[in-house]
């Protein structure tokens, strides 16, 4: 395929640019390039995906003018070109439209991550210049097409550190405002090297005028949440109540974690009250991967991540997750749950009657199956030592995603956790192993387990309870992996209710697999 073209220059005098962006060579070539991969049985229907090559990070992530965007570190031309910022637009932040290229590296030798800023007339881009440093665009006009770069740039340049990394190093930022004046993070790491024995550090800069930045020191440094070796990419840092705040950040040895905790806002440091992971799969390569956050124009904290693939490059490459929504419980810790906007993509509902399972037994449910569906299931866990669903099942069972909620009792408690096993999903020659996600989850004597399942071809994402999800991607090869089935071993349980529906494509390329 030829080399991206250039793009159109906009007139952000215009009120309305729908028509024009029609118009946009980029456009066209997305689409051109959305139909080639159209025959890949693993391209999603419903997640947000690369027209080609290579989508990494998500950046940026903002509700402007009443429509959501969303911004990506993309690689255009080729998997090892360099990297731009992506773009998409909607107005539910499910139904994406592919959008020209925002920014593109010119002194610096890639743009990579940031976020953004909304304020009343503009929004403000930050993001990292590779070899330079954090550097600022911004953008006016009704669909953010037209992107300006400051000419001071890098704002806030790489500077020369010592072995600890002291003063600061430059990486990954965010941006807000507070009191008048604009505050960044720069997300990376001290004291040794990163993935083996470093220390996980945010530093906090300071603007009036986004032109310079004083240094503040750390906003927050790693104690004993994160493991010698973790550090603080990628940062989000976002009020989630009166008096909480919300770190969600990724570590690149473990993947896409956060922290609640207070803010002092005279001190400008961040008390950490509790720590969570949001990936358990594999060291080096958590699934879920870099996330980016906005609080919404209804007040909504939502957040996307990007997906890490398990199967060889073929001309695209990486997803991103379903946006969630996420707040505090009563006792303050994390609630996680599926924008209700997603209920967008529903068709065709169907439902299963209960079903009690003695143990070590199964059943498949017929006509609940497919490969593109969403799932509501509640379980009584009852006495089995492990129960759950096994979906994108082949006839043979030879194929199969196992979704399981699994007891472990010792001598003096029990601990239970959500597991996703992808040992046997896929028969594909080039799937990479992986280790289950498997994450705590303890109910309490009275609870079911209630399960909400979505189901994209080659992307399972689990919500449990509200309090847990796990995203992973399966590559089903067989032509019958679309079964579901649902076990009990160790013991008996009950699935008390079932509910599924089909859920329709966001790419009009890939309408025609709907339902299948």
């Amino acid at each position: 395929m030829t080399n991206l073209p250039p793009k159109l220059i906009y007139n952000p005098s215009e009120s309305k640019q729908w028509a024009s962006i029609e118009n946009d060579p980029q456009i066209e070539f997305f689409k051109s390039a959305r139909a080639d991969h159209s025959n890949d049985p693993f391209r999603p229907l419903f997640h947000l995906s690369p027209p080609n090559h290579v989508m990494n990070d998500p950046n940026g992530l903002c509700q402007w003018n009443g429509l959501f965007h969303i911004f990506y570190q993309y690689r255009p031309n080729s998997p090892d070109d360099a990297v731009h910022w992506g773009h998409a637009m909607s107005s539910d932040c499910v139904f994406w439209q592919d959008m020209p290229i925002a920014l593109y590296p010119d002194q610096e030798k890639d743009c990579y991550s940031g976020q953004t800023l909304v304020e009343r007339d503009r929004v403000i881009a930050i993001y990292h210049g590779t070899e330079k440093g954090n550097a600022i665009a911004t953008a006016t006009d009704p669909l953010l097409l037209n992107w300006n770069k400051h000419p001071n740039n890098p704002v806030i340049p790489i500077v020369s550190t010592d072995p600890s990394g002291s003063p600061y190093r430059v990486f990954d930022p965010c941006i807000w405002k507070e009191n008048g004046s604009y505050y960044s993070l720069s997300g990376t790491f001290k004291n040794g090297e990163r993935s083996l024995d470093c220390m996980a550090v945010d530093h906090l800069f300071k603007s009036e005028n986004l032109d310079e930045w004083d240094y503040l020191g750390p906003l927050i440094e790693s104690g004993f949440f994160t493991e010698p070796g973790e550090d603080g990419a990628v940062p989000n840092f976002l009020p989630i109540s009166e008096n909480k705040h919300l770190l969600l950040f990724f570590s690149h040895k473990r993947g896409s974690q956060y922290i609640i905790g207070e803010y002092d806002r005279t001190s400008h440091k961040f008390n950490p009250d509790s720590h969570g992971r949001m990936t358990f799969g594999p060291l080096l390569l958590g699934r879920l991967h870099a996330p980016s956050a906005t609080i919404d124009e209804s007040g909504r904290l939502i957040a996307i991540f990007n997906v890490k693939e398990g199967i060889k490059y073929r001309g695209w490459s990486d997803i991103m997750s379903l946006p969630r929504q996420l707040s505090l419980n009563e006792d303050n810790s994390l609630k996680i749950t599926p924008i209700k906007e997603l209920e967008h993509l529903r068709t065709e509902h169907s439902t299963y009657p209960e079903a009690d399972l003695t143990s070590n037994e199964e059943v498949i449910l017929n006509g609940m199956g497919g490969k593109s569906i969403e799932i509501f299931a509640e379980i009584d866990t009852g006495t089995a030592a492990e129960c759950g669903l096994d979906v994108f099942r082949s006839n043979d069972g030879k194929e199969k995603t196992r979704i399981s909620f699994i007891k472990t009792k010792t001598r003096f408690n029990q601990w239970d956790t959500i597991q996703i096993d992808i040992s046997n999903s896929s028969l594909h020659k080039d799937k990479i192993s992986s280790p289950p996600e498997s994450a705590p989850l303890n109910l309490d004597k009275s609870e079911s387990l209630k399960l909400r399942i979505y189901i994209d071809r080659s992307i399972v994402e689990v919500f449990a309870n509200d309090r847990q999800c796990l995203t992973i991607r399966t590559y089903p090869t067989l032509e019958s992996s679309k079964n579901i089935a649902f076990f009990s071993n160790n013991g008996s349980s009950k699935l008390i209710s079932f509910e599924k529906w089909n859920l329709q494509s966001i790419w009009p390329e890939l309408n025609s697999q709907e339902g299948k």
